[in-house]
């Protein structure tokens, strides 16, 4: 009766929620967007899976993951918003639509607060628990074996409290599907070195490079201030203040206080709408969170907005944490500490000295996606010359597949008799292929010789 179970669970979502989340699939342009803070949405086909290679049988597996959906960071795009729309309503600026947007806010910084500003929502902790769960399913042959001679499954995280609530949740998944599993489980242990690169003292030259970098702000600027990023700003904002209103916040007129800020900051238009957008990228992360009424940011922002603006954002998480600019590996060459452990744990089997079932690893965007710019994964293969603007049309990077809410990716080792090792990696649960440098053990295949793999990814850093 698990199986049931579970589903039902999924049907305990909000129906509008769902019917966004469901939109925003699609590439009609009559769909919503909502990039990397895309709820987590399964690629899974195992019916589809490739079989296993004749003779071989799965001894271990691997994961990273982004921790799941969950609350705005800080008081930030919530204080801002409801400012602008205080000072709109005392300048009786307010169209009838923009009426409705204060009370929508307080009630979502009310949501926000009760869960905890950072915390794992309640559909967070449902991601985990189900890619948890699917797991176990997928490779019952391994945590049957597991259990049976009581190899131990590691739990790695950052430290921070989401991606512990995260790991804690999908291991609860990993018991629905096989109980004897909750014996094998050690205790979560920290790894920012790993896991939480980004803001490690070593990875210093990665802080300044992000605050600094005058090709870097150069682009983000270019973004931020492109023609259509102002049309699409004004567009939003004056189904809800007056035009009067939004010409104040174009022309840099009006300032507001961000929270433990000492002085007002001038928020434009674009500034405004962003805020705004944010709001509505994180409320379907907290549909449980919402009660009996739905979040209606959706209403304040139309699929074309919704489309531009996540563009927008892309392109700051593509410049920031990706593959950014061609001809340099300054944003993600940090995450080489975990290609490595990647591979070491797989040595460690090869050699005998990893006595594992499995390592699962729980971390943040600015983990995976350095990790699947560094290992050249799908979506993640080239970075834009410099000068040269990113654009859907010119890059395959997509915030909404290289890092939603609950992005993962695990590597499956399977041995034969002579010991020889096979790895294949599943990408939000989707069988994708190594880089092209890297050669299957058959033309299409999905599977790698450890050996093959060790010799393109040590050829590629040579490179």
């Amino acid at each position: 009766m698990k199986k049931p179970l579970i589903f039902l669970l999924l049907t305990l979502l909000p129906f509008s929620v769902c019917s966004a989340l469901e939109q925003r699939q699609e590439s009609s342009s009559k769909q919503y967007a909502y990039g990397t803070k895309s709820t987590y949405q399964s690629h899974a086909s195992p019916a589809n899976y490739q079989p296993i290679p004749s003779g071989y049988h799965i001894v271990y597996t691997e994961l990273l993951s982004r921790h799941g959906s969950r609350a705005l960071s800080s008081p930030k795009y919530d204080v801002i918003s409801l400012q602008i729309w205080q000072a709109a309503k005392a300048q009786h600026a307010l169209t009838p639509l923009g009426e409705r947007l204060g009370p929508e806010i307080e009630r979502f910084m009310a949501a926000n607060q009760k869960l905890g500003y950072g915390n794992l929502s309640e559909r967070g902790k449902l991601e985990q628990t189900m890619i948890g769960a699917r797991l176990v399913a997928r490779d019952k042959h391994l945590f049957d074996n597991a259990v049976h001679n009581n190899r131990p499954i590691d739990m790695e995280y950052s430290g921070r409290e989401r991606a512990k609530d995260s790991g804690l949740a999908f291991i609860s998944g990993m018991e629905y599907e096989n109980p004897a599993i909750g014996d094998l489980t050690s205790p979560p242990v920290i790894d920012k070195a790993q896991l939480y690169f980004h803001k490690q003292e070593s990875n210093q030259y990665y802080q300044d490079y992000k605050k600094k970098d005058p090709d870097l702000r150069a682009a983000i600027q270019q973004l931020m201030n492109l023609p259509e990023t102002h049309d699409m700003a004004q567009q939003m904002l004056e189904r809800i203040y007056t035009p009067a209103f939004v010409a104040q916040l174009t022309s840099g007129k009006l300032s507001f206080l961000p929270k433990n800020k000492k002085k007002p900051v001038v928020y434009n238009d674009v500034d405004a709408a962003i805020q705004l957008f944010n709001l509505y990228l994180a409320a379907p992360g907290l549909s449980y969170e919402a009660g009996k009424q739905p979040w209606q940011f959706i209403d304040f922002v139309t699929p074309a907005e919704s489309q531009w603006f996540t563009y927008v954002l892309d392109g700051k998480h593509f410049y920031e944490k990706g593959p950014s600019f061609k001809g340099t590996d300054i944003t993600y060459r940090m995450a080489k500490v975990l290609e490595d452990d990647f591979f070491k744990e797989i040595k460690g089997i090869q050699d005998g000295t990893n006595k594992k079932a499995a390592k699962i690893r729980f971390a943040h965007a600015e983990t995976v996606i350095p990790f699947a710019a560094q290992m050249r994964l799908k979506g993640s293969t080239e970075g834009v010359a410099k000068g040269q603007l990113y654009s859907y049309e010119n890059n395959p990077w997509r915030g909404d597949w290289v890092s939603p809410y609950s992005a993962n990716i695990q590597w499956d080792v399977y041995q034969n008799k002579a010991g020889t090792l096979l790895v294949r990696m599943l990408y939000n649960e989707e069988e994708i292929p190594f880089p092209s440098q890297c050669q299957p053990i058959q033309p299409g295949s999905y599977f790698y010789q450890l050996t093959e793999l060790e010799r393109c990814y040590g050829e590629q850093a040579q490179s």
